[in-house]
């Protein structure tokens, strides 16, 4: 391992130890201070201020400083949170969805059984829905995207197979997920971030955000259903929100109106819970052709 890579490992797995041993609540309040002091730091600060306010443009400068203070808080919670699932896998979650049966009888429903794909955002907690699912007996894979540090990819792999959950590199989904789907399991993926020029350009609090064809795709070309999930906090508990998503009719803009469809899901949970959304992404990075470049 090189130096740099164990220079940044040693001190998180050292913090994630100590989050993942402690009881829930201190924890959480913890993650919560983590939170507040990365904020006081100005880590990409300036970022979350400012896709924030495009997003919102009727709310005033103090909600949106209040919103991304809250935002930071938020993430240094689910942090703890993921460091107690490293811990005791994602049966220490079952309790805290109180929601998730009647999400599931609606995924049984709709798929009888077989393969499915579930597309999420990075909103709320995207690791506990995953090891939630798994946990309650959904066969459950999700595609990850393979780490530069090593020693966090190990780190992360064992965490989601102890959880329940098998990983599936991107270089591999091409072969791996029509398998998966094939075996019955539920497929998810968190496809919100900057696709760049390859991605489709579909409507995303009030600009055109550029995203992953991905999930629609596979939902066309494997002709499984497509969910949108997430799990949003709701006090000490996770929110469980699924959703069909109806298949639009064949032709060739299906593909551009599933997206849009799942997509518009996502956006009604951040406007819902805006402080619960990755703000620290460039989401609008990449611009419409013949526009000029966003935040």
């Amino acid at each position: 391992m090189k130096l740099r890579d164990l220079v940044e490992y040693v001190p998180a797995r050292a913090a994630e130890a100590v989050l993942g041993a402690l009881p829930r609540g201190p924890a959480d309040r913890l993650g919560l201070g983590a939170g507040s002091a990365a904020w006081r730091l100005g880590t990409r600060r300036e970022v979350v201020e400012e896709q924030i306010t495009a997003a919102f443009p009727d709310r005033d400068p103090e909600w949106v400083a209040e919103t991304t203070r809250a935002c930071y808080r938020h993430f240094g919670q689910e942090i703890a949170a993921i460091a107690r699932i490293g811990r005791y896998g994602g049966e220490c979650l079952l309790s805290r969805f109180p929601g998730g049966a009647e999400a599931l009888a609606l995924h049984r429903e709709a798929t009888g059984g077989g393969g499915a794909i579930i597309v999420t955002g990075h909103i709320g907690n995207w690791e506990a829905a995953g090891a939630y699912l798994a946990a309650a007996g959904l066969p459950m894979a999700a595609v990850v995207k393979r780490q530069r540090n090593p020693a966090f990819n190990d780190r992360m792999l064992e965490t989601r197979r102890r959880s329940g959950v098998e990983p599936i590199y991107m270089q591999d989904a091409h072969t791996r997920i029509p398998e998966a789907l094939r075996e019955g399991k539920t497929v998810a993926l968190v496809a919100d971030q900057d696709a760049g020029r390859r991605g489709v350009f579909v409507p995303f609090l009030g600009r055109e955000a550029s995203t992953f064809r991905g999930p629609a795709r596979l939902a066309l070309s494997q002709d499984v259903p497509l969910f949108f999930g997430a799990a949003v906090r709701l006090g000490p508990d996770y929110g469980w929100v699924l959703e069909a998503i109806e298949k639009p009719p064949p032709g060739k803009g299906a593909l551009s109106e599933y997206t849009r469809r799942w997509v518009s899901r996502l956006e009604a949970q951040v406007r819902l819970h805006p402080e619960q959304y990755f703000w620290f992404h460039r989401r609008w990075k990449t611009r419409p052709p013949g526009t000029t470049a966003g935040a």
